[in-house]
C-alpha cells in the first residue's frame, strides 16, 4: 500500500477512517489513564489523610492552652512530692514525723546504700531506699502504713515483714513489729 492508495481509501471511506482514528485515540487514552489511576488514587488518599489529620489538629488546638496549664500544675505538684537524695536528715525527719503522728516507735530507720547502680530508666527520677523497723499496736502500725502511702512524698513499699508478740491471757493485744523496705521517689 502506497501513499496514493491510502489517500484514495480515506476519500472513499471518510466516516469509517475518522471513527477508526477516534477509537485508536480513545483506546490509547484509556490505557494511559488506567496505568496512571493507581498513582492518582494513592496521591488522593494521602492528601485526604493529611487533610483529616490537619482537621483534627485544628479541632484539638483550642484546648492546648488549658492542657498546658494543667500539665504545668501537675508537674509542679509532682516536683513538690519528690525527695532530694542528698538531704538525708530531712528525709529521715519525714519518718520521725510519721512516728510522732501515729504513735508507733521507730526501732531502726536507715538509708539503704544508694551507691548501688540504679536501674536504667527514663526521665529525671530516682529511688531513695530506706530500711524501717517499727513497733506498736496493730492499728497504729496500719495507720503508719496508710500515712506513709498517702503522705507528702511518693512512696512504694518494696518488701516487708510483720510479726506479733505473744500475749498472756487477759492482758490484751501485744505489739506488732514490722520491718519494711521503703522506696521514696526522688530527683536525679
Amino acid at each position: 500500500m502506497n501513499l496514493a492508495a491510502l489517500k484514495t481509501f480515506i476519500k472513499k471511506y471518510p466516516v469509517g477512517t475518522s471513527a477508526g482514528l477516534l477509537a485508536l485515540v480513545m483506546a490509547s487514552a484509556l490505557i494511559f489513564r488506567h496505568f496512571d489511576f493507581a498513582e492518582t488514587q494513592s496521591a488522593f488518599d494521602n492528601s485526604a489523610a493529611e487533610g483529616q489529620k490537619l482537621e483534627a489538629n485544628i479541632a484539638y488546638a483550642g484546648q492546648l492552652e488549658e492542657q498546658l496549664k494543667t500539665l504545668e500544675e501537675a508537674n509542679k505538684t509532682i516536683s513538690g512530692r519528690l525527695v532530694n537524695p542528698s538531704d538525708l536528715a530531712i528525709n529521715l525527719q519525714y519518718f520521725y514525723k510519721l512516728e510522732a503522728e501515729t504513735g508507733v516507735k521507730l526501732v531502726d530507720t536507715r538509708p539503704i546504700d544508694s551507691r548501688a547502680p540504679a536501674k536504667a530508666g527514663k526521665g529525671q527520677y530516682s529511688s531513695v531506699q530506706y530500711a524501717v523497723t517499727l513497733q506498736g499496736s496493730y492499728a497504729r502500725t496500719l495507720t503508719f502504713l496508710r500515712r506513709l502511702e498517702h503522705g507528702a512524698y511518693f512512696c512504694r513499699i518494696v518488701g516487708g515483714n510483720c510479726t506479733q508478740a505473744q500475749v498472756e491471757q487477759g492482758k490484751g493485744g501485744g505489739d506488732t513489729s514490722m520491718s519494711l523496705t521503703v522506696e521514696l521517689l526522688g530527683r536525679s
